[in-house]
């Protein structure tokens, strides 16, 4: 008995004993380890029937067989190298990945449909409080003979002038075809919006035929590319349109704007969970005023 006593005793025997427990334990954990490492990849039912819907509409036929066993294959691949990605956590500091992860938290964030139905009521106070951005802007039709200042051995306000008699003196007030100098703007513009009259001859120009008499010669009028005479064939006026007019442009306007307010609602939640330090170099600081007196 002393000698198995003493031999226990032996710091030898002891080193020994720890090694093999410690050894033994790490067997016992090991493949546990491993085949947590490993993980599972599942391939629902559900993501093959998507990963078929997705390459029939784009390529307007189902997947063969031995497609569909690729697609399954391309996806699996995917996944192992996205958790294997995630462990390096090179996820992290990723422009893209952090702005489709934006993308992602926002769509989450949409209201429920429910929240942008709206009623008459509540489009024709959106209406009343938005007037311009429904207003239907004045249209104008109209005739022009250009005056090029880049020809003629006589100023272009004189060969105005002068052109601008010759088309009052014309029978019935029509539009001689030898008078003006070429141009590829059209002679005739059918009634049209001041918008789309700006395009072509400028904004200064589409607002000046607002104040130009009907069915009469006047001008010049001056654009970028020149002068102008100009005969206002017919012109209607701008308003502000009752609600049935535009009802489906308020209403989608209306839905746009709910939207915003919801997901500005959401971001305002989620960023009070958060306190932002920024911390900038002092040539870079916003400069400092001084407080009022």
């Amino acid at each position: 008995m002393s000698l198995l006593v003493r031999t226990i005793h032996e710091p030898l025997l002891q080193f020994f004993l720890i090694g093999a427990a410690v050894f033994g334990l790490y067997a016992l954990t090991a493949d546990n380890s491993q085949e947590d490492l490993r993980g599972t990849i599942v391939v629902t039912e559900g993501r093959i029937q998507q990963l078929a819907e997705v390459f029939t509409k784009t390529w307007q036929r189902p997947p063969t067989d031995r497609e569909l066993h690729g697609l399954i294959d391309a996806y699996v691949k995917e996944e192992v190298y996205y958790r294997e990605a995630l462990k390096l956590a090179l996820d992290r500091d990723d422009t893209l990945i952090r702005r489709r992860m934006q993308q992602k938290m926002e769509f989450l964030t949409e209201p429920d449909e429910d929240l942008l139905v709206a009623n008459d009521s509540g489009l024709q106070a959106f209406l009343d409080a938005n007037k311009d951005q429904f207003r239907v802007e004045p249209r104008v039709a109209f005739e022009q003979v250009f005056i090029n200042p880049k020809k003629g051995n006589e100023p272009a306000s004189a060969r105005a002038k002068q052109t601008l008699a010759a088309l009052e003196a014309s029978a019935s007030g029509s539009m001689p075809s030898n008078l003006g100098d070429s141009t590829l703007l059209p002679a005739i513009t059918p009634l049209s919006p001041l918008s789309g009259i700006a395009r072509n001859f400028g904004e200064t120009f589409a607002q000046k035929l607002t104040d130009l008499p009907e069915d009469d010669w006047a001008g010049p009028v001056e654009s970028a590319f020149g002068l102008h005479l100009v005969r206002v064939t017919e012109r209607i006026n701008g308003y502000d349109p009752p609600l049935q007019e535009v009802r489906k442009s308020v209403e989608q306007k209306w839905r746009t704007q709910k939207r915003d307010d919801f997901q500005k609602q959401e971001y305002d939640r989620l960023r009070a969970k958060y306190d932002v330090v920024v911390t900038l170099s002092d040539d870079r600081a916003p400069e400092q005023k001084e407080p009022a007196r």
